[in-house]
Protein backbone atom coordinates (compact mmCIF):
# COMPACT_ATOMS: atom_id res chain seq x y z
CA UNK A 1 0.00 0.00 0.00
CA UNK A 2 1.04 3.18 -1.08
CA UNK A 3 0.98 6.44 1.26
CA UNK A 4 0.17 9.54 0.04
CA UNK A 5 0.74 12.81 1.65
CA UNK A 6 -1.78 15.60 -0.77
CA UNK A 7 -1.23 19.58 0.78
CA UNK A 8 -3.75 22.17 -0.33
CA UNK A 9 -3.76 25.40 0.95
CA UNK A 10 -6.92 25.66 2.09
CA UNK A 11 -10.16 23.72 1.41
CA UNK A 12 -12.44 27.39 0.30
CA UNK A 13 -15.21 26.97 -2.25
CA UNK A 14 -13.84 26.03 -5.20
CA UNK A 15 -12.31 23.41 -8.00
CA UNK A 16 -9.80 22.78 -6.30
CA UNK A 17 -11.13 21.40 -2.81
CA UNK A 18 -13.41 19.57 -4.55
CA UNK A 19 -10.34 17.54 -6.78
CA UNK A 20 -8.10 17.17 -3.37
CA UNK A 21 -10.97 15.31 -1.50
CA UNK A 22 -12.25 13.68 -4.68
CA UNK A 23 -9.05 12.66 -5.15
CA UNK A 24 -8.04 11.09 -2.03
CA UNK A 25 -11.40 9.37 -1.10
CA UNK A 26 -11.90 7.55 -4.58
CA UNK A 27 -7.66 6.62 -4.66
CA UNK A 28 -8.25 5.32 -1.24
CA UNK A 29 -11.15 3.07 -2.12
CA UNK A 30 -10.87 2.66 -5.97
CA UNK A 31 -7.76 1.81 -5.56
CA UNK A 32 -6.17 0.76 -1.94
CA UNK A 33 -3.82 3.77 -1.40
CA UNK A 34 -3.50 5.40 1.92
CA UNK A 35 -3.75 9.44 1.95
CA UNK A 36 -3.80 11.99 4.02
CA UNK A 37 -4.48 15.53 3.49
CA UNK A 38 -3.21 18.57 4.76
CA UNK A 39 -4.90 21.90 4.80
CA UNK A 40 -4.54 25.27 6.31
CA UNK A 41 -7.37 27.95 7.34
CA UNK A 42 -9.28 30.05 5.71
CA UNK A 43 -8.83 33.60 5.01
CA UNK A 44 -11.54 35.90 6.29
CA UNK A 45 -14.74 36.11 4.67
CA UNK A 46 -13.76 32.96 2.68
CA UNK A 47 -17.14 30.58 1.97
CA UNK A 48 -15.39 26.56 3.64
CA UNK A 49 -16.03 23.57 1.72
CA UNK A 50 -14.26 21.55 4.46
CA UNK A 51 -17.16 19.81 5.27
CA UNK A 52 -16.67 17.55 1.74
CA UNK A 53 -13.59 16.22 4.02
CA UNK A 54 -15.64 14.78 6.86
CA UNK A 55 -18.19 13.78 4.68
CA UNK A 56 -15.97 11.76 2.76
CA UNK A 57 -14.60 10.25 5.76
CA UNK A 58 -10.77 11.63 5.08
CA UNK A 59 -8.05 11.71 7.16
CA UNK A 60 -7.06 14.96 7.36
CA UNK A 61 -4.68 17.58 9.44
CA UNK A 62 -4.92 21.01 9.94
CA UNK A 63 -2.69 23.16 9.44
CA UNK A 64 -3.58 27.21 10.55
CA UNK A 65 -0.18 28.79 9.05
CA UNK A 66 -0.55 27.51 5.93
CA UNK A 67 -3.04 29.87 4.02
CA UNK A 68 -3.12 31.77 1.36
CA UNK A 69 -1.20 34.62 2.29
CA UNK A 70 2.12 35.38 2.57
CA UNK A 71 4.41 35.79 5.18
CA UNK A 72 8.11 35.42 5.42
CA UNK A 73 8.12 34.15 8.64
CA UNK A 74 5.27 32.23 9.39
CA UNK A 75 6.23 30.60 6.05
CA UNK A 76 9.69 29.41 7.19
CA UNK A 77 7.11 27.83 10.14
CA UNK A 78 5.09 26.14 7.80
CA UNK A 79 8.27 24.64 6.45
CA UNK A 80 9.20 22.98 9.57
CA UNK A 81 6.07 22.06 10.34
CA UNK A 82 5.49 20.45 7.16
CA UNK A 83 8.45 18.46 7.14
CA UNK A 84 7.80 17.20 10.68
CA UNK A 85 4.37 15.82 9.32
CA UNK A 86 6.00 14.48 6.48
CA UNK A 87 8.56 12.62 9.09
CA UNK A 88 6.09 11.31 10.86
CA UNK A 89 3.57 10.17 7.91
CA UNK A 90 6.83 8.12 6.15
CA UNK A 91 4.53 9.14 2.64
CA UNK A 92 6.03 7.44 -0.77
CA UNK A 93 4.22 10.55 -1.89
CA UNK A 94 3.66 13.96 -1.84
CA UNK A 95 1.62 15.95 -4.07
CA UNK A 96 0.48 19.82 -3.52
CA UNK A 97 -2.44 21.86 -5.29
CA UNK A 98 -2.11 25.26 -5.59
CA UNK A 99 0.16 28.22 -5.21
CA UNK A 100 1.25 28.70 -1.66
CA UNK A 101 0.84 24.82 -0.96
CA UNK A 102 2.88 24.01 -3.74
CA UNK A 103 5.58 26.10 -2.72
CA UNK A 104 5.97 25.36 1.03
CA UNK A 105 5.08 21.81 0.07
CA UNK A 106 7.25 20.91 -2.48
CA UNK A 107 10.13 22.64 -0.49
CA UNK A 108 9.35 20.61 2.94
CA UNK A 109 9.24 17.33 0.85
CA UNK A 110 12.69 17.40 -0.68
CA UNK A 111 13.94 18.16 3.12
CA UNK A 112 12.30 15.33 4.07
CA UNK A 113 14.39 13.33 1.44
CA UNK A 114 10.83 12.38 -0.54
CA UNK A 115 11.52 10.49 -3.89
CA UNK A 116 8.26 11.63 -5.30
CA UNK A 117 7.16 14.77 -5.15
CA UNK A 118 3.89 16.03 -7.65
CA UNK A 119 2.71 19.31 -8.23
CA UNK A 120 -0.53 20.26 -9.67
CA UNK A 121 -1.30 23.99 -10.80
CA UNK A 122 -5.06 24.40 -10.97
CA UNK A 123 -4.51 28.22 -12.00
CA UNK A 124 -1.46 29.67 -11.20
CA UNK A 125 -0.24 33.91 -10.23
CA UNK A 126 2.03 34.25 -13.23
CA UNK A 127 -0.12 36.91 -14.81
CA UNK A 128 -3.21 39.17 -13.84
CA UNK A 129 -2.91 39.07 -9.86
CA UNK A 130 0.17 40.99 -8.80
CA UNK A 131 2.19 43.75 -10.57
CA UNK A 132 5.24 43.08 -12.43
CA UNK A 133 7.96 42.67 -10.44
CA UNK A 134 6.00 40.64 -7.99
CA UNK A 135 4.95 38.68 -10.99
CA UNK A 136 8.82 37.85 -11.59
CA UNK A 137 9.51 36.73 -8.47
CA UNK A 138 6.51 34.36 -8.51
CA UNK A 139 7.56 33.45 -12.20
CA UNK A 140 11.42 32.47 -10.63
CA UNK A 141 10.10 30.83 -7.65
CA UNK A 142 8.34 28.35 -9.76
CA UNK A 143 10.94 27.84 -11.86
CA UNK A 144 13.07 26.49 -8.95
CA UNK A 145 10.37 24.92 -7.46
CA UNK A 146 10.39 22.96 -10.80
CA UNK A 147 13.58 21.50 -10.08
CA UNK A 148 12.36 19.66 -7.17
CA UNK A 149 9.40 18.27 -8.37
CA UNK A 150 8.81 14.80 -10.29
CA UNK A 151 6.09 15.32 -12.55
CA UNK A 152 4.12 19.22 -13.38
CA UNK A 153 0.66 18.74 -13.38
CA UNK A 154 -1.46 21.29 -15.75
CA UNK A 155 -5.34 20.69 -15.72
CA UNK A 156 -5.63 21.58 -19.35
CA UNK A 157 -3.80 22.00 -22.77
CA UNK A 158 -3.53 25.79 -22.80
CA UNK A 159 -2.61 25.76 -19.05
CA UNK A 160 0.23 23.73 -19.97
CA UNK A 161 1.24 25.66 -23.01
CA UNK A 162 1.13 28.82 -21.01
CA UNK A 163 3.71 27.49 -18.22
CA UNK A 164 5.85 25.89 -21.18
CA UNK A 165 5.75 30.06 -22.61
CA UNK A 166 6.93 31.19 -18.62
CA UNK A 167 9.86 28.52 -19.01
CA UNK A 168 8.38 26.99 -15.97
CA UNK A 169 9.71 23.38 -16.68
CA UNK A 170 10.92 21.85 -19.57
CA UNK A 171 7.78 20.16 -21.83
CA UNK A 172 8.35 16.91 -20.66
CA UNK A 173 8.19 17.54 -17.49
CA UNK A 174 4.75 19.31 -17.29
CA UNK A 175 1.71 16.72 -18.55
CA UNK A 176 -1.80 17.01 -18.17
CA UNK A 177 -4.32 15.69 -16.54
CA UNK A 178 -8.36 16.59 -16.66
CA UNK A 179 -10.22 17.99 -13.60
CA UNK A 180 -12.46 15.15 -12.91
CA UNK A 181 -15.99 15.58 -10.48
CA UNK A 182 -18.30 13.75 -9.20
CA UNK A 183 -21.26 15.11 -12.27
CA UNK A 184 -23.75 12.13 -11.72
CA UNK A 185 -24.67 14.07 -8.45
CA UNK A 186 -25.59 17.19 -10.49
CA UNK A 187 -29.39 17.08 -10.92
CA UNK A 188 -30.36 20.99 -10.63
CA UNK A 189 -33.77 21.39 -8.40
CA UNK A 190 -36.44 23.43 -9.50
CA UNK A 191 -37.36 27.40 -9.71
CA UNK A 192 -34.90 27.77 -6.65
CA UNK A 193 -33.85 31.69 -7.61
CA UNK A 194 -37.17 32.86 -9.00
CA UNK A 195 -39.00 31.69 -5.85
CA UNK A 196 -35.73 33.04 -3.81
CA UNK A 197 -36.16 36.51 -5.48
CA UNK A 198 -40.14 36.51 -6.58
CA UNK A 199 -39.46 36.61 -9.98
CA UNK A 200 -42.04 35.74 -13.27
CA UNK A 201 -40.89 32.94 -15.23
CA UNK A 202 -40.89 35.33 -18.00
CA UNK A 203 -37.66 36.73 -17.14
CA UNK A 204 -34.47 35.18 -18.19
CA UNK A 205 -31.31 34.55 -15.68
CA UNK A 206 -27.86 35.24 -15.99
CA UNK A 207 -25.91 33.91 -13.34
CA UNK A 208 -22.21 34.28 -12.74
CA UNK A 209 -20.43 32.13 -9.93
CA UNK A 210 -17.20 32.62 -8.31
CA UNK A 211 -15.62 34.14 -5.79
CA UNK A 212 -15.61 38.31 -5.36
CA UNK A 213 -12.21 38.47 -5.61
CA UNK A 214 -9.85 41.26 -8.82
CA UNK A 215 -9.18 38.23 -10.73
CA UNK A 216 -12.70 36.98 -11.40
CA UNK A 217 -13.51 40.49 -12.60
CA UNK A 218 -16.76 41.32 -11.68
CA UNK A 219 -16.63 45.22 -12.14
CA UNK A 220 -16.96 43.54 -16.07
CA UNK A 221 -19.67 41.65 -15.57
CA UNK A 222 -21.47 44.36 -14.11
CA UNK A 223 -20.39 46.53 -17.21
CA UNK A 224 -22.15 43.68 -19.23
CA UNK A 225 -25.04 43.68 -17.34
CA UNK A 226 -25.40 47.40 -17.89
CA UNK A 227 -25.54 47.12 -21.52
CA UNK A 228 -27.85 44.26 -21.87
CA UNK A 229 -30.61 45.86 -19.45
CA UNK A 230 -29.66 49.08 -21.68
CA UNK A 231 -31.47 47.01 -24.63
CA UNK A 232 -34.02 44.95 -22.87
CA UNK A 233 -36.22 44.86 -19.81
CA UNK A 234 -36.11 40.46 -19.98
CA UNK A 235 -33.13 39.53 -17.49
CA UNK A 236 -31.50 39.42 -14.17
CA UNK A 237 -28.39 39.46 -13.58
CA UNK A 238 -27.22 36.97 -10.14
CA UNK A 239 -23.64 36.66 -8.79
CA UNK A 240 -23.39 33.92 -6.58
CA UNK A 241 -20.18 34.02 -3.84
CA UNK A 242 -18.92 36.27 -1.69
CA UNK A 243 -15.21 37.70 -0.65
CA UNK A 244 -13.54 41.25 -0.46
CA UNK A 245 -15.08 43.08 -3.30
CA UNK A 246 -18.62 42.68 -2.58
CA UNK A 247 -18.87 46.39 -0.95
CA UNK A 248 -17.42 47.81 -3.88
CA UNK A 249 -19.22 46.09 -6.03
CA UNK A 250 -22.56 46.89 -4.18
CA UNK A 251 -21.65 50.68 -4.66
CA UNK A 252 -21.19 49.69 -8.36
CA UNK A 253 -24.55 48.54 -8.90
CA UNK A 254 -26.04 51.23 -7.43
CA UNK A 255 -24.11 53.73 -9.25
CA UNK A 256 -25.00 51.96 -12.49
CA UNK A 257 -28.45 52.04 -12.10
CA UNK A 258 -29.46 48.14 -11.45
CA UNK A 259 -30.79 47.81 -8.13
CA UNK A 260 -33.69 46.22 -9.30
CA UNK A 261 -31.87 43.99 -12.24
CA UNK A 262 -28.35 42.77 -10.28
CA UNK A 263 -28.94 40.00 -6.98
CA UNK A 264 -26.18 39.08 -4.81
CA UNK A 265 -26.54 35.66 -3.99
CA UNK A 266 -23.67 35.20 -1.31
CA UNK A 267 -22.16 32.08 -0.83
CA UNK A 268 -23.99 28.44 -1.85
CA UNK A 269 -22.99 24.81 -1.68
CA UNK A 270 -24.95 23.07 -2.66
CA UNK A 271 -25.20 23.09 -7.14
CA UNK A 272 -28.93 21.91 -7.39
CA UNK A 273 -29.59 25.10 -6.16
CA UNK A 274 -26.68 27.48 -7.80
CA UNK A 275 -28.08 25.95 -11.54
CA UNK A 276 -31.13 25.84 -10.66
CA UNK A 277 -33.04 27.84 -13.10
CA UNK A 278 -30.38 29.90 -14.39
CA UNK A 279 -30.70 30.53 -18.69
CA UNK A 280 -27.45 31.40 -18.81
CA UNK A 281 -24.24 31.22 -16.85
CA UNK A 282 -21.22 33.58 -17.25
CA UNK A 283 -18.03 33.51 -16.69
CA UNK A 284 -15.37 37.39 -16.74
CA UNK A 285 -12.36 36.28 -15.67
CA UNK A 286 -8.97 36.93 -16.35
CA UNK A 287 -7.01 34.08 -15.65
CA UNK A 288 -8.53 30.83 -15.17
CA UNK A 289 -7.19 27.22 -15.25
CA UNK A 290 -10.04 25.05 -16.09
CA UNK A 291 -12.86 26.82 -13.95
CA UNK A 292 -15.56 24.55 -12.44
CA UNK A 293 -18.24 26.46 -12.84
CA UNK A 294 -18.27 26.24 -16.09
CA UNK A 295 -17.66 22.32 -16.30
CA UNK A 296 -20.78 22.38 -13.26
CA UNK A 297 -22.62 24.40 -15.67
CA UNK A 298 -22.59 22.64 -18.71
CA UNK A 299 -23.06 19.33 -16.69
CA UNK A 300 -26.18 20.81 -15.64
CA UNK A 301 -26.81 21.69 -19.61
CA UNK A 302 -26.82 25.31 -18.83
CA UNK A 303 -25.69 27.54 -21.71
CA UNK A 304 -22.80 29.40 -21.02
CA UNK A 305 -20.50 32.69 -22.17
CA UNK A 306 -17.11 33.10 -20.92
CA UNK A 307 -13.68 35.21 -21.74
CA UNK A 308 -11.22 33.20 -23.79
CA UNK A 309 -8.64 33.08 -21.08
CA UNK A 310 -6.54 29.85 -19.27
CA UNK A 311 -8.07 26.69 -20.33
CA UNK A 312 -11.86 27.90 -21.34
CA UNK A 313 -11.65 27.06 -24.96
CA UNK A 314 -10.24 23.47 -23.83
CA UNK A 315 -13.99 23.17 -22.88
CA UNK A 316 -16.16 25.23 -24.75
CA UNK A 317 -16.12 25.08 -28.69
CA UNK A 318 -16.92 28.47 -29.23
CA UNK A 319 -20.69 28.35 -31.49
CA UNK A 320 -21.14 24.51 -30.21
CA UNK A 321 -20.91 23.93 -26.17
CA UNK A 322 -20.65 27.44 -25.67
CA UNK A 323 -19.71 31.14 -26.42
CA UNK A 324 -16.28 32.71 -26.00
CA UNK A 325 -16.36 36.33 -25.63
CA UNK A 326 -13.72 38.74 -25.47
CA UNK A 327 -12.07 40.55 -22.48
CA UNK A 328 -12.85 44.15 -22.26
CA UNK A 329 -15.23 44.72 -24.28
CA UNK A 330 -18.71 44.83 -22.80
CA UNK A 331 -21.09 45.36 -26.01
CA UNK A 332 -19.46 42.76 -27.65
CA UNK A 333 -19.83 40.15 -24.67
CA UNK A 334 -23.53 41.26 -24.34
CA UNK A 335 -24.58 40.80 -27.66
CA UNK A 336 -23.52 36.89 -26.67
CA UNK A 337 -26.33 37.06 -23.99
CA UNK A 338 -29.16 39.31 -25.99
CA UNK A 339 -28.57 36.43 -28.81
CA UNK A 340 -29.49 33.57 -26.33
CA UNK A 341 -32.10 35.59 -24.27
CA UNK A 342 -33.83 36.06 -27.93
CA UNK A 343 -33.53 31.95 -28.80
CA UNK A 344 -34.66 28.68 -26.71
CA UNK A 345 -33.78 26.77 -29.18
CA UNK A 346 -30.28 27.86 -29.44
CA UNK A 347 -30.27 27.61 -25.43
CA UNK A 348 -31.14 24.41 -25.73
CA UNK A 349 -28.78 23.16 -28.19
CA UNK A 350 -25.21 24.80 -26.75
CA UNK A 351 -26.78 23.46 -23.32
CA UNK A 352 -27.50 19.81 -24.47
CA UNK A 353 -24.31 19.45 -26.63
CA UNK A 354 -22.14 21.11 -23.31
CA UNK A 355 -23.96 18.39 -21.30
CA UNK A 356 -22.65 15.45 -23.39
CA UNK A 357 -18.86 17.22 -23.59
CA UNK A 358 -18.40 17.42 -20.49
CA UNK A 359 -19.88 14.10 -18.82
CA UNK A 360 -17.76 12.41 -21.33
CA UNK A 361 -14.50 13.99 -20.19
CA UNK A 362 -15.07 15.52 -16.19
CA UNK A 363 -16.14 12.09 -14.62
CA UNK A 364 -13.94 11.57 -11.17
CA UNK A 365 -13.59 8.22 -11.76
CA UNK A 366 -11.39 9.09 -14.98
CA UNK A 367 -9.48 11.38 -13.28
CA UNK A 368 -8.25 8.85 -10.32
CA UNK A 369 -7.90 6.46 -13.03
CA UNK A 370 -5.25 9.08 -14.87
CA UNK A 371 -3.60 10.20 -11.74
CA UNK A 372 -3.48 6.47 -10.74
CA UNK A 373 -1.31 6.00 -13.73
CA UNK A 374 0.66 8.68 -13.28
CA UNK A 375 1.63 7.32 -10.26
CA UNK A 376 2.44 4.23 -11.23
CA UNK A 377 4.57 4.49 -14.25
CA UNK A 378 7.90 2.43 -13.73
CA UNK A 379 9.62 5.26 -11.97
CA UNK A 380 6.64 5.34 -9.54
CA UNK A 381 5.50 2.74 -6.92
CA UNK A 382 2.21 1.51 -7.43
CA UNK A 383 -0.96 2.26 -5.20
CA UNK A 384 -1.78 -1.64 -5.22
CA UNK A 385 -4.45 -2.94 -7.69
CA UNK A 386 -8.01 -1.46 -7.99
CA UNK A 387 -10.22 -2.63 -5.25
CA UNK A 388 -13.46 -2.90 -7.38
Amino acid sequence: MTRILRIIARLNIGGPALHVTNLNYYLDHVYGCESLLVHGSLAKGEGSMEYLASAKNLKTIVLPELGRELNPWRDLKTIWRLYRIIKRAQPDIVHTHTAKAGAVGRLAAQLAGVKKIYHTFHGHVLHSYFGKFKTRIFILLEKILARLTTKIIAISERQRAELLSFGIAPAEKITVIRLGFELNKLTPCQNYWRTKYRLPPDLLLVGIVGRLVPVKNHEYFLSIAQEVCRQTAAVRFILIGDGELRAKLEIAVREKGLQDRVFFAGFLTEPKEIYSDLDIVVLTSRNEGTPVTLIEAMACGKPVVSTEVGGVADIIDDGRTGCLAPQNQPVAFAEKILRLSADQTLRESLGQKAREKILALYDVQRLAADIYALYTKPSSSPCGTPAG
